[in-house]
């Protein structure tokens, strides 16, 4: 569990310095939750279909990375594609560079393939990652503004506090460690 939140921290760090425009729209940084949550579900599940179906047949499992990076990247370029002809309105310029920088996608896949786990617990953990992911990227916009505004000594100003944050967030959320038991 404690691996989960880790990579999930890290990612969202990750892509949040991605999103170093000066006060981005919050339209703008909702747009990149939700296209970073499309593609962790829709990813996840494609692997194990992947690896389920074409893979473990042909008994190559050891080449999951090599098949997953193209689906994955698809998805890069397809869930944004998506959401414009959806939502024409909705910024979704950069969003596939973004999201091909994303690693909690492969991360989740890759894991899953090793784990003999359910379809619903795959379907369930996927969605929630991607949740997770959102909720982790509206935490750091909130801490960017928060601290903005605050009195926080120059040295300490920016980044630095960004990752003191990031630190104090990981640790709260390794307090859901063996919340749900396995």
């Amino acid at each position: 569990m404690s691996d989960y939140i880790l990579v999930l921290i890290s990612a969202a760090l990750v892509n949040h310095l991605c999103l170093l425009l000066p006060s981005a729209p919050r339209l703008h940084l909702h747009v990149h939750g939700l296209a970073c949550a499309l593609c962790i579900a829709l990813g996840v599940i494609g692997a194990q279909l992947l690896i389920q179906g074409v893979l473990a047949p042909l008994h190559i499992q050891d080449l999951a990375l090599f098949v997953l990076l193209p689906w994955l990247a698809l998805l890069a370029w397809g869930v944004p594609w998506l959401l414009a002809k959806w939502r024409p309105t909705w910024p979704v310029t950069g969003l596939p560079a973004l999201l091909l920088s994303n690693a909690v996608a492969l991360g989740l896949a890759l894991q899953q393939a090793s784990d003999d786990s359910t379809w619903p617990a795959i379907l369930l953990q996927a969605l929630l990652a991607g949740a997770g992911f959102w909720l982790a990227l509206v935490l750091f916009t909130d801490l960017r503004q928060r601290s903005a505004h605050a009195d926080i000594p120059g040295v300490l100003r920016g980044l630095p506090i960004e990752l003191i944050g990031a630190g104090v967030m990981a640790m709260a959320f390794s307090g859901f460690n063996g919340l749900f038991a396995q």
